[in-house]
């Protein structure tokens, strides 16, 4: 049994994990403040959590949203003044849960808890995405999580597809994120209409025939089918999952994002089939859970 943790930009989701299954999972905002009084909050919560629960968790998950790399947390802009560069088991004293931690990019999280639960079982390699405000990646190889060099393997977002494309958040023109992410799909759409519509409503116009919406789509989704290509000529998974909230517009991205895999991918990696993830938001947690279960030898 585990204790999980998610930290993103705008929530801290914790959860009490046992055999890939949440027992109980709560949620607080993310607040403009150091990270050590967040982080006490969340352990405080937790021994609430398993009191109630009557459990007695053994290690803890942490997911964090960005990589990490030497036990440090080397990038993170979503979150508050503080995060970055603390040291793993500097959260966990922050905690003060006194168990052992084990941490690791949110991305990869989300593939892990497929793999251990989710559309991934029974999957050996998989690609990971998760499509949101951000786009992130993770990669499963032989059953084994890719960490890389710095600990942003699977990192697709960031490549660029247009290099006279829009801005990204990075700096540079034209990534993955700044034509595919939830908040490119609704200023691309603003941009050509005037109007400053939710994903979900642009999703809805798409879905009804409107042109525009529907332009859209097709070119988040040809940025896509770039960004898979690419690894599935450099890792040749067995197939894609796409998680997050902007995977809900699946069957909207998947006829470009297909059709510009084939255009780019060498035959002998394809077909690369496109799947749907089936956790939902607490992927990370059962993902972070798994792998606190590796960290002690027990998965």
């Amino acid at each position: 049994m585990e204790f999980a943790i998610d930290v993103g930009g705008t929530k801290i989701a914790y959860a009490l994990v046992d055999k890939n299954r949440i027992l109980a999972s709560d949620r607080v905002e993310t607040r403009q403040e150091p990270p050590e009084q967040q982080l006490r909050e969340v352990g405080q919560r937790l021994r609430a959590m398993a009191r109630d629960q009557k459990a007695s968790p053994k290690t803890v998950g942490l997911s964090l949203p960005g990589p990490i790399a030497r036990d440090t947390l080397l990038q993170a802009p979503n979150l508050p003044k503080g995060w970055v560069g603390q040291r793993i088991q500097d959260y966990a004293a922050m905690l003060e849960l006194d168990l052992p931690l084990f941490a690791q990019r949110d991305a990869l999280m989300g593939g892990l808890g497929e793999y251990a639960a989710g559309a991934g079982r029974g999957l050996q390699s998989f690609f990971y995405i998760t499509l949101g405000t951000g786009i992130g990646g993770g990669l499963i190889l032989d059953g084994q999580p890719v960490l890389g060099a710095d600990g942003a393997a699977g990192e697709v977002g960031h490549f660029q597809v247009e290099p006279r494309g829009p801005v990204c958040g990075c700096g540079r023109r034209g990534c993955v994120e700044a034509i595919a992410a939830g908040r490119a799909i609704e200023h691309a759409y603003e941009m050509r209409t005037g109007q400053k519509l939710s994903g979900k409503e642009i999703a809805d116009r798409a879905r009804a025939g409107d042109a525009v919406a529907l332009s859209v789509y097709r070119r988040a989704g040809r940025a896509l089918g770039v960004a898979c290509a690419v690894v599935a000529q450099v890792a040749n998974p067995h197939a894609v999952i796409a998680g997050g909230s902007l995977a809900e517009s699946l069957d909207l991205l998947q006829p470009s994002l297909l059709q510009s895999l084939r255009q780019r991918a060498w035959s002998a990696n394809l077909p690369l089939p496109i799947l749907p993830a089936q956790l939902g938001g607490p992927a990370p947690l059962i993902g972070a859970a798994y792998w606190a279960r590796r960290g002690l030898g027990q998965a």
